[in-house]
């Protein structure tokens, strides 16, 4: 929530998405008071298939424009691939992966129209090597590095047309 803290002292309103509940209240408590500034909170688990299409759908619904989006949500998980829960796997690989890239997706085109935005896709050091015992995560953090890489080189691209 560090990045919330930050832009909040800059003055932009904010969507936060958590799955608890109450510490996206209680942090839009915190904020609202604190820097006057207007807090949406969305308890969401965003390792559910479409959580993310309902996260940028809610933000349509209530007019609200995103002219920065960090996508900050993941987790990883250690141990022996082989012997490794699947689901547990399949979910890192949804919210780290799929939600990152819906939400990018969902919010680029009009951060393209409006003639502004900026999309920060949280990766780690994980990204620039493998990783024994935690192979799913170290894949997972070099997809969000090559494909915001990418994502960044289309933007400049268009921007330049």
């Amino acid at each position: 929530m560090e990045f919330a803290k930050i832009l909040a002292k800059k003055k932009y309103d904010l969507v936060l998405v958590a799955r608890n509940e109450g510490k996206i209240y209680s942090l839009k408590n915190e904020l609202e008071s604190e820097h006057g500034i207007s807090v949406y909170p969305y308890a969401a688990d965003l390792s559910a298939v479409d959580a993310a299409l309902n996260v940028f759908n809610y933000t349509l619904e209530n007019g609200i424009t995103i002219d920065v989006l960090i996508n900050n949500a993941g987790f990883g998980d250690s141990g022996s691939f082989a012997d490794s829960d699947w689901r547990k796997q399949y979910e890192m690989v949804q919210l780290n992966v799929v939600a990152m890239m819906q939400l990018t997706h969902c919010f680029l085109n009009p951060m393209i129209e409006q003639g502004h935005g900026k999309i920060l896709n949280i990766s780690s050091v994980a990204a620039f090597s493998a990783g024994p015992y935690m192979s799913i995560y170290y894949a997972t953090k070099c997809f969000v590095r090559s494909f915001s890489e990418a994502i960044a080189e289309e933007v400049k691209a268009r921007e330049s047309r």
